[in-house]
């Protein structure tokens, strides 16, 4: 059975407000927590740095630093 067009767009607009929702839930639940904590609950869900930039109204290379940071304090451990 094959799917409409109208059946096709509406699942592509579901789908685009299901992400959305996912971000905001992931937004609201981040704030309040430091700017670290933060990246690092996001890379843990696959988010790229410039999608942590974005999410966080923070700079790509301040995320690319914390990062940095983050991976080096994990190496000493």
């Amino acid at each position: 059975m094959r799917s409409s067009k109208k059946e096709l767009f509406e699942k592509q607009v579901l789908d685009q407000v299901v992400e959305r929702l996912d971000k905001l839930i992931v937004i609201t639940a981040l704030q309040g927590r430091p700017k670290e904590e933060q990246i690092k609950y996001l890379s843990s869900l696959g988010y790229s740095n410039s999608e942590m930039g974005n999410m966080l109204a923070t700079p790509k290379g301040t995320v690319d630093s914390i990062r940095a940071n983050l991976r080096k304090g994990a190496e000493r451990k």
